[in-house]
């Protein structure tokens, strides 16, 4: 498995996506302790186009699986800005990843927000 996170560090994410970034990173520590590779992109620094990922975030999850990017609430402007991603990929060479968070879960009824994904990949690893 391999995870990546993309945030802002100067940039305060939205309310309605809320997620503590600062408590995110711990918990991705904590993640790669357990021997899963994560990757962390802070968009401060990030040159050029995030279109790719954006896109790979947008299209690659099933339908049931799909991150709120691609809506009216989260467009590519706002991926890893003001609002943070968790891309979810089951195998290291994969493009397409198999979840990404925040999204709207149907199972619970609620939004799946970053922070909750990371501790439930925690849990399972």
């Amino acid at each position: 498995m391999r995870v990546e996170f993309y945030y802002h560090s100067e940039v305060e994410p939205a309310q309605n996506y809320y997620c503590n970034n600062q408590n995110a990173l711990e918990l991705l520590k904590k993640l790669e302790e357990k021997g899963v590779q994560v990757k962390v992109v802070d968009m401060k620094d990030f040159e050029g186009s995030i279109f790719r990922t954006y896109n790979a975030a947008v299209t690659g999850p099933t339908s049931s699986k799909r991150s709120v990017f691609g809506t009216k609430g989260a467009l590519e402007e706002d991926f890893g800005r003001t609002v943070p991603a968790l891309l979810v990929f089951e195998k290291e060479g994969d493009r397409y990843p198999t979840e990404v968070f925040p999204r709207m879960d149907r199972e619970l009824g609620r939004l799946l927000g970053i922070e909750e994904a990371i501790q439930m990949l925690i849990d399972k690893a």
